[in-house]
């Protein structure tokens, strides 16, 4: 039975995704290599839940053209096509699995034809720039702006992406008791003290799950110092975290703002350059890199990872949202790395 045909294989509530993961653990497959396959093939799901597909369908019926609008996302990103073609191959060997299983309603591999097709090559030795925590360290000195420099600690020590930055606001942001009152932080109902919210609903960010992220000493210390000098600013009624300081641009920092602060730094710093291939390049993205790479390594604890990149996944949900003081802020303030 080809994709396409009309039976709907999302009807039987059939996760393919988390039978083919646990299938990869069962085959003795790396946890990094489980993690990775299992990070695309989620985000090809949310892809097509938020409607990026050719119609109301998940990743059980998806068609060949619902891989190449991903394709086409993935390309619109800042990945590299190198990582574009590695993704891609991810997919590819998913539905190469699903359509020789028993349980599988279709025999068709709808990636098929899209990866014979495809321009980009997978990058058999990519050339990732890899920083330890001293590098990263070193460079942060360099950065003074109490704006700047904060957004860049929060980013290299939560993982969150620049357009989920770019979305908080005061009230997402719970300090210690007493300075919440002072600068009117903490005001989101599912806060916990000392803890940065992360909306799933906002437009923008691209989390599956509300997640909660701890804020540790050194990160309450970077936003109690830009909070001391952040001007007065709401943006739709709204009052952002991260503001722009040009008079002709005053207002929530968009994520390209973020970004673009960010460039400035690295560049000075020779982390970036037009000229390099993008995983060369320091950015937003790589901090995100950074952080799953060196929590996961330290922690041994690939949940704890997923849950505060807010990547999907029913065990992740039974072992931390019920508990979360305990299990998360114990174990994130145990193993992540001190930056200033």
């Amino acid at each position: 039975m080809s994709v396409g045909d009309g039976t709907d294989a999302e009807e039987t509530g059939t996760d393919y995704i988390a039978e083919f993961v646990a299938d990869m653990r069962a085959y003795g497959k790396s946890p990094s290599t489980v993690y990775e396959y299992e990070r695309v093939l989620r985000d090809f799901d949310e892809f097509l839940e938020n409607g990026g597909g050719t119609g109301e369908r998940g990743h059980a019926d998806a068609t060949r053209r619902d891989c190449m609008r991903y394709v086409a996302h993935m390309r619109q990103s800042d990945l590299s096509s190198s990582s574009v073609a590695t993704y891609a191959s991810y997919l590819h060997r998913f539905y190469a699995y699903l359509v020789k299983a028993d349980d599988y309603p279709h025999d068709t591999n709808p990636m098929a034809l899209v990866t014979d097709e495809m321009d980009e090559g997978i990058n058999k030795n990519p050339r990732r720039r890899e920083l330890t925590v001293e590098d990263v360290s070193e460079f942060m000195r360099t950065v003074n702006h109490p704006r700047d420099r904060c957004m860049l600690v929060v980013l290299f020590k939560t993982g969150m992406r620049a357009g989920e930055l770019a979305n908080l606001d005061l009230r997402h942001v719970s300090l210690s008791a007493e300075k919440d009152e002072r600068f009117g932080t903490g005001g989101d109902p599912l806060l916990n003290e000392r803890s940065i919210y992360v909306d799933s609903a906002l437009e923008g960010n691209k989390r599956v799950r509300d997640t909660l992220v701890p804020v540790d000493d050194e990160v309450e210390r970077e936003l109690v110092r830009w909070l001391r000098v952040r001007p007065d600013v709401t943006d739709d009624g709204r009052e952002p975290l991260f503001v722009s300081l040009s008079p002709s641009a005053s207002g929530r920092l968009s994520s390209e703002a973020v970004a673009e602060a960010m460039r400035k730094y690295t560049h000075e710093h020779g982390w970036w350059s037009s000229d390099n291939d993008m995983r060369q390049n320091v950015t937003p993205h790589y901090c995100r890199h950074f952080f799953t790479t060196y929590l996961r390594d330290a922690s041994g604890d690939d949940a704890l990872v997923r849950y505060l990149r807010g990547d999907t996944g029913g065990d992740i949900l039974e072992t931390y949202t019920h508990n979360w003081g305990d299990r998360v802020r114990e174990k994130y303030e145990k193993f992540i790395y001190r930056l200033l």
